[in-house]
């Protein structure tokens, strides 16, 4: 019997080693982003831009029912006078929806999901007006769709990308990263420190945030009368970034490594922008609010 125990104590010590071997490097690389944040002035400044964007849409390319909310794959359009459109992240495809469903099935709380359509079968005649895009971050829920959307529009993409989210990559990012990379989409450049901006997109913003992953990436699109901030999966929904509530230890320690002393930082700064009549902090998975948001669905 006592050997018994010193096998089982060994396989134990050796699964908690390899997971700690494996943990450990992206933990270290996420917890060494935490780039500086412009002040409210500085992304209110993008409200009064010259040529700045007449309107948001966003497109769902997916929904589920977990734990009574409501998960949705989202991509949204920014939309300028002249035409142009600029998308932020990329939703899914049908199988890898369908894979997501199940994966939270199995992990519980997951019901049941239905699939819309690709960002890029939605868009339609309307993919030659996208010029530019981006990702709040570099998971696969956040990317796929680039495949099916490139596969129809060709070149003529501009890619707005952060320093951070184009090299620093780990075991949950590095699919999303080799879809980006391989994908249509061609760098443009960003100007600025803490709020970088491109001259093709005038009123758009992005603010390196890390916390989520190392190249998490707030999108901040300034109409003339409202403030839109697009904060990827920093929460997971509106209520906890308005609560001030993490993801938990499972989460954020083994399943996605977060630098959780940042995410708080962050919904901290956020929910006090959102506490502003006319700014509105959008949470990507949470359909719920997104809608009661009044964004409008692209093509509705």
């Amino acid at each position: 019997m006592r050997l018994f125990f010193k096998i089982v104590l060994g396989i134990f010590f050796l699964v908690f080693l390899a997971l700690a071997i494996f943990l450990i490097p992206p933990h270290l690389q996420t917890q060494a982003v935490e780039p500086d944040l412009p002040s409210e002035q500085a992304l209110r400044d993008l409200m009064s831009v010259e040529d700045g964007p007449i309107a948001v849409h966003y497109v769902l390319s997916a929904s589920q029912d977990v734990r009574g909310s409501k998960l949705g794959h989202t991509s949204f359009l920014v939309e300028w006078a002249n035409g142009t459109l600029f998308m932020i992240d990329a939703g899914m495809d049908a199988e890898g929806a369908a894979a997501f469903v199940e994966l939270l099935k199995g992990i519980g709380g997951g019901g049941e999901g239905e699939f819309f359509g690709t960002v890029g079968d939605q868009l339609g005649s309307h993919l030659a007006r996208v010029k530019g895009a981006g990702f709040t971050h570099l998971h696969i829920d956040h990317t796929q769709g680039i495949t099916s959307f490139c596969e129809t529009r060709g070149d003529g993409t501009a890619l707005l990308q952060t320093d951070h989210q184009r090299d620093l990559h780990n075991f949950n990012t590095s699919e999303g990263a080799g879809l980006v990379t391989g994908s249509c989409l061609s760098r443009g450049a960003l100007n600025g420190t803490e709020l970088l901006t491109n001259e093709t997109f005038p009123g758009l913003g992005l603010v390196a945030l890390g916390g989520h992953t190392p190249g998490s990436t707030l999108f901040v699109v300034g109409l003339k009368d409202r403030l839109w901030l697009f904060s990827g999966d920093t929460t997971n929904t509106k209520a906890d970034l308005l609560t001030n509530t993490g993801k938990g230890f499972v989460y954020s320690g083994l399943l996605v490594p977060e630098n959780t002393g940042r995410t708080q930082k962050l919904r901290l700064w956020l929910r006090s922008l959102n506490k502003n009549d006319d700014i509105d902090v959008i949470v990507s998975h949470d359909l719920r609010a997104l809608q009661a948001s009044g964004m409008p669905q692209f093509g509705q």
